[in-house]
């Protein structure tokens, strides 16, 4: 799930934190102080602040900047401090500016540069009113250019050619030198395939997209470059032109239970007359169904886990391929008779997706809420629509296995209608290495923490106390497993079915040559009490599987399960 970078980001509001006049001073002692600080003058600074305002509000400044001072090896090693640093040297700057004292406010400028260049600072700075009286001064157009280095430096737009059916030698190779440099400098799993040698693989796949005749033929190496790095937030996508190349398939939800590949839905009403629910899949083009989902879809699948493998083998790319050309099916019935079906996966008009959210009460007064995705708001509302009828009932089932992720505060915005009690969340990191510090000692990786990893308290003060019980499965991936990470630290009930697919982050995303783009995972996230599960997955309290002889008798197990659990 992608979370902000907040541990080092500056907080641009330009509006200048002050005290009030007549607050008592009390000594400073921490970074939430210095924050409070610069809140509570916000009284003081609007457009009529008097000039005897901005005094007192710089006086209150360099209060807290004099203990920052004072306490400078404390605040190197505390990202909060330095950003509190930033944010009061920024508010000073404004002050002095309105003030009309130069100087002081330049000063203040080129003091923040001393920790830090911010693109957004010049955005900021070269609108902002307050600046008005400096923008001539060759020492404020100084502290613009510095803060621009950064975006001018970083910027990959020379790369970001437009789609053709040939790309040239040099943009095969900087497309694929930019990704491996990016994974190399940023990337936050090495530690999940300790026998990958990246500069081993870079000069491997030098050779191969030199030798690639076309733009088809260099993403279909590019998409197997990713997958090395085992992780489901890392990937390479073809140009918009290409995706029906790689990605087009029939309306049929495939899965692998217990060994046996079998249809798990169908979702087209023209298609369900040839293919039922329940039908095994024993082979493709020819092919036993597992020897042609090693050959032709694991080279090409990023996954985190095994279990995220298998779906990823299994149930999103099996049945993948050119849109023209059509993918044939063995079969094996109820009955037992085998037969083939050649199905087109293309020009397919009544395909009907899942509902991303559904809701029904089941006997025994039992809500039922299924929710397939965290990715627009109109999930968030149904939620809530479903609200009235989930408080009065006995218990509630929360449906998670098919929820590929989105946004992960409304994730912890559904848990908390569960409790009044803070939330837990994931403890997030950054990878930090510096090239100084390699110099003398040697490659390393530094983890900075980032977020605060602070609970989420913006629990209802009216939640539903009923018993609650979450289902997950290897599906269950990034925003949805941050949620069940959180419901497994907050207490709150059971989880039931199978281990979440062990993937979430922050991706960092870039464009390709030819119109392709790609992602790496940059943020590294653990259990709110440490432990690892990304790679790994989060296991359930009651382990379920569902077999193809209950997908045959329209059974569920694991919701059956869960109904036993809340009846309890």
């Amino acid at each position: 799930m992608p979370l902000p970078y907040a541990a080092l980001a500056l907080i641009l509001s330009l509006t200048v934190p002050a005290l009030a006049a007549d607050q008592p001073n009390s000594p400073i002692t921490s970074s939430t102080q210095l924050s409070q600080m610069r809140e509570a003058i916000e009284g003081l600074s609007g457009p009529n602040a008097s000039s005897a305002d901005l005094q007192q509000a710089a006086r209150r400044l360099d209060a807290g900047l004099d203990w920052l001072n004072a306490n400078r090896e404390r605040m190197h090693g505390s990202p909060a401090l330095l950003n509190e640093r930033l944010n009061l040297q920024l508010a000073r700057a404004e002050i002095h500016a309105r003030l009309g004292r130069k100087d002081e406010a330049l000063a203040a400028l080129e003091d923040m540069q001393t920790l830090a260049w911010l693109p957004q600072l010049r955005r900021a700075l070269r609108d902002a009113p307050s600046f008005a009286s400096l923008r001539e001064e060759p020492r404020f157009k100084a502290v613009l250019a510095t803060a621009y280095v950064p975006e001018r430096a970083m910027q990959t737009k020379a790369l970001a050619t437009i789609y053709k059916d040939e790309l040239s030698l040099e943009e095969r190779v900087a497309g694929l030198s930019l990704f491996w440099a990016e994974a190399r400098h940023g990337f936050a799993h090495f530690d999940n395939v300790p026998a990958l040698n990246w500069d081993k693989v870079y000069m491997e796949y030098l050779s191969k997209v030199i030798a690639a005749r076309d733009t088809r033929e260099y993403y279909r190496v590019m998409l197997q470059l990713a997958p090395l790095l085992r992780d489901g937030h890392t990937n390479i996508y073809p140009p918009r032109e290409l995706m029906a190349e790689f990605f087009s398939k029939p309306p049929l939800d495939t899965a692998l239970a217990a060994g046996k590949v079998y249809v798990r839905g169908v979702h087209s009403a023209s298609l369900a007359a040839r293919i039922q629910v329940g039908d095994e899949i024993v082979g493709i083009d020819g092919q036993p169904v597992t020897q042609y989902a090693e050959q032709h879809v694991a080279p090409f699948a990023s996954y985190s886990s095994p279990q995220d493998r298998e779906v990823r083998l299994y149930t999103h790319q099996l049945l993948a391929g050119a849109a023209e050309k059509a993918v044939r099916l063995g079969l094996r019935g109820k009955d037992g008779v085998l037969r083939e079906e050649s199905l087109a996966r293309s020009g397919w008009t009544d395909w009907q997706a899942p509902a991303p959210f559904s809701f029904r009460m089941l006997a025994g007064g039992v809500a039922y809420v299924d929710i397939r995705h965290l990715e627009s708001d109109e999930i968030l509302e149904s939620f809530r629509n479903a609200l009235p009828q989930i408080m009065q009932a006995k218990a509630l089932i929360l449906d998670l296995r098919y929820n590929g992720g989105g946004n992960g505060e409304d994730g912890l915005r559904i848990l908390g209608h569960l409790s009044e009690q803070p939330i837990p969340v994931a403890a997030s990191y950054a990878r930090i290495d510096s090239a100084v510090v390699r110099a003398h000692s040697g490659s390393y990786f530094h983890w900075l923490p980032i977020g605060g990893g602070e609970p989420y308290r913006h629990a209802q003060k009216h939640p539903f106390t009923g018993p609650v019980v979450l289902l997950t499965g290897p599906q269950t991936y990034s925003a949805a497993e941050d949620m069940v990470l959180s419901f497994r630290a907050m207490q709150r009930g059971l989880t039931v079915g199978a281990a979440t697919g062990g993937s979430t982050g922050q991706a960092l995303h870039f464009p390709l040559p030819g119109g392709g783009n790609a992602r790496i995972c940059v943020k590294r996230d653990l259990l709110p009490d440490g432990g690892k599960f990304v790679g790994l997955g989060i296991a359930p309290q009651i382990e379920v599987h569902a077999t193809l002889d209950d997908v045959r008798a329209g059974r569920d197990p694991v919701l059956e399960r869960a109904l036993q659990a809340v009846s309890q």
